[in-house]
């Protein structure tokens, strides 16, 4: 039950906050905009979508420089094997050397953000159309808990990954995506 109100909990909180709050204090973050969508929706696109698109590439680049510096790390080691080893296109680096490790941590840091982008986007884009305000805050969430995640996984311990406390915002940030969509389901069907 603690880990449901841990996971759920904040996302409850922050569209019940932002339902009562922003009508009285910002009530033209929720008038219609451009194609009819809230004017908070451009937010949305702006932090969801885009900022956390350049997160990913930014990853990605990690994974690429990983590569080339520790291919030649590898090759001053002595691995006449290291180009196959960490070449492309292999996903991730064959055998149990530190090098090979710390390579497929890295990797597995730019991995384990696309496994969940897809679901991070399709939430984003629902939610923030009742619940923009919560889904932008959420998305910068995500940015921010995604990058420490994936710098602890860097260090080549797995178990590191969450060893800056902000890196497990990233299920925070999308158990508050998952109520916002809820929220716009209930919403849409004429419950809420």
């Amino acid at each position: 039950m603690s880990m449901l109100v841990r996971f759920f909990g904040p996302g409850v909180v922050a569209c019940v906050a932002e339902r009562t709050t922003t009508r009285l204090f910002m009530p033209g973050l929720l008038e219609a905009g451009g194609y009819g969508l809230p004017k908070a929706y451009g937010g949305v696109i702006a932090v969801n979508l885009v900022a956390s698109t350049f997160t990913l590439i930014s990853l990605g680049m990690r994974v690429g420089q990983a590569r080339k510096k520790l291919t030649e790390q590898a090759k001053k080691d002595g691995d006449e094997h290291a180009d196959e080893r960490f070449g492309l296109p292999k996903m991730q680096a064959e055998g149990f050397s530190e090098l090979a490790k710390k390579f497929n941590c890295i990797q597995r840091g730019h991995q384990q953000a696309l496994e969940t982008y897809g679901s991070f986007l399709a939430l984003s884009a629902v939610g923030g159309v009742v619940f923009p305000i919560t889904t932008i805050v959420s998305g910068a969430l995500w940015i921010y808990a995604r990058k420490k995640w994936a710098a602890g996984y860097a260090t080549g311990d797995p178990d590191k990954r969450y060893q800056n406390a902000a890196a497990f915002h990233v299920w925070t940030s999308l158990g508050n995506l998952m109520i916002a969509s809820l929220g716009t389901a209930l919403g849409v069907s004429g419950i809420l």
